[in-house]
């Protein structure tokens, strides 16, 4: 009786356990496309930053998806895809702050070509590799001791 007591309880915990488990799986399956050549679409940008540093994103378009094996590549379109993926430089270091979920030196880097909006927190160890002599000035400039043993 108790045997098929406990046996009963375990099996009701072991049920329980693959339905959550074959959930999981299927939230992160993900889902497939579901517009076709010809459709309109839609396109998210982040716009504007909202406090405890989260994204605001903006849906802007439609656009219309296409595929054309044709495809006029003229210098101009050939010249913009190529902006699109471009390296950013360091305008200015704005501001600094101990990440303590992170554990981490971080930088408030200011990028050429962008929008205050767009600054960004970024790790003190690889900007000191990517822009030393920008981070040098910064650091002594700051004043902030703390900061200074990190460049070390």
């Amino acid at each position: 009786m108790l045997r098929r007591s406990l046996h009963g309880m375990h099996k009701k915990v072991q049920d329980e356990k693959e339905r959550r488990r074959v959930q999981d799986m299927a939230a992160h399956k993900g889902s497939t496309a579901n517009f076709d050549v010809g459709d309109f679409v839609l396109w998210s940008r982040i716009d504007q930053r909202l406090p405890d540093n989260k994204l605001l994103g903006q849906w802007v378009g439609p656009f219309k998806f296409y595929a054309d094996s044709e495809l006029n590549q003229t210098t101009e379109l050939l010249e913009l895809v190529s902006r699109q993926r471009m390296v950013l430089g360091v305008e200015d270091i704005r501001n600094h702050r101990f990440n303590d979920a992170l554990v981490r030196w971080e930088l408030q880097v200011s990028w050429m070509g962008l929008q205050a909006i767009e600054d960004s927190w970024e790790p003190l160890d690889v900007l000191a590799q990517d822009v030393p002599v920008k981070v040098r000035d910064y650091i002594i400039a700051s004043g902030d001791d703390d900061l200074s043993a990190q460049l070390e």
